[in-house]
């Protein structure tokens, strides 16, 4: 039987390396956005030294939460490996421990990690986003202010009485208020395709969209260039900002509300739907990365062994962001439930993950 002093010790450890990995990726992201922000404050006349460094401290909590997973992963490695090296497995295998029963702490660990990391600070970091935002109107002039990614182009359907189009941007900033890379399709009211339009940026205002740079290609003409296209929209700004808001300025709490209310409004509102579905997975993708590390790291003993366990960490590593990735882009183009694309890399992962470790053990 696994003694609880020395699951405490195991389920320490494990914590302990974790966060170690956590935070010192937390302290190279913070570097490098401060290093950015501050060349973009020098764009202009602001030089509060201070305010800047918030500016940056506040945001990295909302792009670590991306890293969360690969922390795990790595940290577990690291542990395993610290654990291998000190002879602690042997040890314990030799007082009959079974490999589950060794991992038991550490998947509690990285359990706990997922609860705490969905609930709590998830809406740390978007609160903390949402005041770096207003920080960097002070900061940063308005022509080199950061935008946020969506992972993808979001579309928006919208009438007017003497049209109809589709406006989709991959990029958004002033809180979806304005867009990056533009493109919209215009139809007359019979659904005929009349124009496209292509912008380096636009902004709403009440009642119409102000796309800048614009060139416009319709069918049996030349494209020609407009300075600001004004095209008209019935959405108001709440559907605006629904439709192109960041996900990583919403809370945990509040995603479920907001895909209500997108749907009622008429807005796409998968995408809300999936973040959430992707949160509330979260505790059990982090226990398939330990599960992984155990299988990647727990048998590597040699020292010329550690060059491949690195590898090997890395490479599932890739692995795991290429099919979360695949699975997002399903899930919010619509193909898949996003029910079903947020919750399939997780139990996918910790399926192989105990597949491999069983197939040990009975080995």
């Amino acid at each position: 039987m696994f003694s609880r002093t020395l699951s405490f010790y195991f389920a320490r450890h494990f914590a302990k390396m974790v966060l170690s990995i956590f935070m010192m990726g937390f302290l190279l992201i913070l570097a490098v956005t401060y290093i950015e922000f501050f060349n973009r404050a020098f764009k202009g006349d602001y030089t509060g030294g201070l305010t800047l460094a918030l500016v940056a401290l506040f945001r990295v909590p909302s792009v670590t939460e991306d890293a969360l997973p690969f922390a795990v992963l790595y940290g577990s490695i690291a542990a395993f490996v610290v654990a291998n090296r000190r002879l602690e497995v042997v040890v314990t295998r030799a007082a009959g421990v079974s490999t589950m029963q060794f991992l038991l702490p550490a998947c509690i660990v990285g359990l706990t990690i997922g609860i705490v990391g969905t609930t709590l600070y998830n809406p740390l970091a978007s609160s903390l986003l949402n005041w770096s935002n207003k920080l960097t109107l002070q900061v940063i002039p308005a022509g080199h202010r950061p935008s946020v990614s969506h992972n993808g182009p979001v579309w928006v359907r919208q009438a007017t009485k003497g049209s109809e189009s589709i406006v989709g941007a991959p990029q958004s900033f002033d809180d979806g208020l304005g867009l990056i890379g533009v493109t919209a399709y215009v139809f007359d009211p019979g659904g005929k395709f009349r124009e496209r339009i292509d912008a380096d940026r636009g902004h709403y205002e009440p009642g119409v969209w102000l796309l800048q740079n614009a060139i416009v290609t319709a069918p049996n003409s030349t494209p020609r260039k407009v300075a600001v296209y004004r095209l008209p929209t019935d959405l108001t700004a709440g559907e605006v900002k629904r439709t192109f808001l960041s996900l990583d300025s919403v809370s945990f709490w509040q995603l479920p509300g907001l895909a209500a209310a997108a749907q009622r409004a008429g807005v796409p509102g998968n995408r809300f739907l999936l973040q959430y579905n992707v949160l509330l997975s979260r505790p059990i993708l982090l226990l398939a990365m330990v599960l992984i590390a155990a299988n990647v790291s727990l048998r590597f003993s040699r020292s010329r062994d550690v060059g491949w366990m690195i590898i090997t960490g890395v490479a599932v590593g890739f692995m795991l962001y290429v099919l979360m990735k695949i699975a997002w882009d399903l899930g919010s183009g619509g193909i898949v439930p996003p029910p079903l694309a947020a919750w399939l890399p997780a139990i996918v992962a910790t399926l192989f993950g105990v597949t491999v470790l069983l197939h040990l053990e009975d080995g």
